[in-house]
């Protein structure tokens, strides 16, 4: 775990962990914890993006097991143009909702995102998740 033991966040305090792995190129995410607002949603991938930063990789699994909130529309831009510069451009990220109870509301996240330019999918199999990072085209 790349996070204090208390949970917390290294940039805001959240009550959010995070796991990393780095294997075959792929950096892989998995949540937990609860996000509660859009400012710590935004924390939550600048601490994913400086671990792409760190290791270099090419494409990125978030396995999200978190609790809390989905950014509405507005709140989903906001979050994606914040993270401009951040390192995850040009990186092939596939994120899967591990509760699959959320995935229609975090798929407006996906078009914002792709229409930012991230190239950034939403699934709700780590296993679809995985052939799109390795096999998968972006339209």
């Amino acid at each position: 775990m790349n996070q204090p033991e208390d949970g917390d966040s290294p940039s805001t305090g959240a009550k959010y962990t995070l796991d990393f792995r780095f294997e075959g190129g792929c950096l892989t995410a998995e949540a937990g914890g609860r996000v509660a607002t859009l400012e710590e949603a935004i924390a939550f991938f600048r601490d994913i993006a400086a671990e792409l930063r760190k290791t270099g990789a090419k494409s990125l699994l978030i396995i999200d097991g978190s609790e809390g909130i989905v950014p509405d529309a507005n709140e989903f831009e906001i979050l994606a143009t914040s993270l401009a510069g951040e390192g995850f451009e040009g990186v092939r990220t596939a994120f899967v909702d591990a509760d699959t109870n959320a995935i229609e509301r975090i798929e407006v996240g996906e078009i914002i995102a792709r229409g930012l330019g991230y190239q950034f999918r939403v699934f709700n199999s780590e296993a679809l998740a995985n052939l799109w990072l390795r096999y998968g085209r972006d339209e």
